[in-house]
């Protein structure tokens, strides 16, 4: 029997969404897109049963979306198999899969001794991000790859192809919180009211359209500024570097065999690294317009402007020498005792209709170079 609240018009909690589905987070992989369907109506149905305030029901709901999450997942990466097989997309998408479940219980842990709604509230923002980020970002990307494949391109040639058109993700994104927001902030309103919460309610929806704006920015594990908003300063950049006649710069940094790292030391381990790498990356660029990136993976960029090629140059070689002065141990490292970075960077006064695909792409050439020349430096040219 649906639980109803009356008020000017009729709303079932059985009807409430806190992630109403979008068509922004279709794949075009119909069996996937039906799974995750699924995945996002058992979260719904977890937050119904937080609203009505029933903790065996809230256990029940939780556990029923993990369950169905590892055979999601499964399912899943078999099919990326087909396409990805050794591939490091597919390595850190199974990564993510795999740190799902040990998340949510992590937050369990956390949270032992508090009430149960606390408990609940913090596991549904986590998975409002997971949920949402996962599929637009990571899902659909991997998806577009592979239509290119089986258009005829290669691996590689499919993620950069999914790579470029990904670049307007973050317009999907907001477009699918703003949809998703519009819909929620009416009916979730008239709900809590007739609940004696309206107040509440309403201060807990400005908190969450202000954290969701923060988070779309942000990557979840270093805090860092993601991918999908390096095209948002770089655009801004670029334009104030144009009018301010000063050379824009972005960095490529790659931390040096960090799959050697991972496979050896472990992931928590690795993400570890990853963490004390981006603190240092941070502390480093400390002026008003630099600004750091975690482009996926092992992979940071740093987005800058200077007076002169020598100026940039410099600080990349800070940079570089900042990581290795960490003495972070690194055993199974081919060049160092210690972790390491390598650099590849792109410094020049930015054209009128400069493009930040083509930094990128310089910038990824100059670091391949320093790569394959026995890591541990910079390359700044050629």
């Amino acid at each position: 029997m649906a639980v109803k609240v009356e008020s000017h018009d009729s709303f079932a909690i059985d009807e409430f969404e806190i992630l109403p589905w979008n068509d922004n987070f279709n794949t075009g992989h119909e069996i996937i897109d039906e799974q995750h369907r699924t995945l996002v109506n058992l979260f719904n149905k977890l937050g119904r049963t937080l609203i009505e305030q029933k903790p065996a029901d809230v256990i029940s709901a939780t556990d029923e979306l993990a369950n169905y999450a590892n055979v999601q997942f499964a399912n899943e990466e078999a099919i990326w198999l087909k396409y990805f097989d050794d591939d490091s997309w597919l390595k850190a998408h199974q990564y993510n899969h795999a740190a799902f479940i040990p998340k949510i219980k992590d937050l369990k842990e956390k949270n032992a001794g508090r009430p149960l709604s606390v408990i609940a509230e913090d596991i549904m923002k986590f998975l409002l991000r997971w949920l949402a980020f996962h599929i637009i970002e990571e899902d659909k990307r991997m998806a577009i790859a592979i239509d290119a494949v089986k258009s005829g391109a290669s691996i590689e040639e499919a993620k950069i192809i999914a790579n470029n058109e990904m670049s307007t993700s973050l317009h999907y994104l907001i477009e699918t919180i703003l949809n998703m927001y519009d819909d929620l902030s009416s009916r979730a309103i008239v709900l809590l009211r007739e609940r004696n919460a309206g107040i509440r309610a309403e201060a807990q929806l400005k908190e969450a359209n202000r954290k969701l704006a923060e988070l779309s920015n942000t990557d979840q594990l270093t805090g860092l500024y993601n991918r999908r908003y390096l095209d948002v300063v770089f655009d801004r950049e670029s334009r104030r570097a144009l009018r301010d006649h000063s050379m824009l710069t972005y960095y490529m940094i790659d931390v040096d065999h960090f799959k050697n790292y991972n496979d050896n030391y472990g992931h928590p381990a690795g993400d570890m690294i990853l963490e004390q790498v981006a603190a240092c990356l941070k502390k480093t660029s400390r002026r008003p317009h630099d600004y750091v990136f975690r482009v996926g993976g092992e992979e940071f960029g740093i987005l800058t402007t200077f007076q002169s090629e020598a100026d940039a140059n410099t600080f990349a070689e800070i940079i570089r020498k900042s990581i290795e002065d960490l003495n972070i141990p690194h055993e199974y490292s081919e060049v160092n005792i210690h972790i390491t970075i390598s650099i590849g960077g792109h410094c020049c006064t930015p054209a009128i209709d400069c493009k930040f695909k083509d930094y990128m792409e310089i910038a990824d050439r100059r670091l391949y170079i320093a790569k394959t020349h026995g890591r541990n430096r910079v390359v700044m040219s050629g």
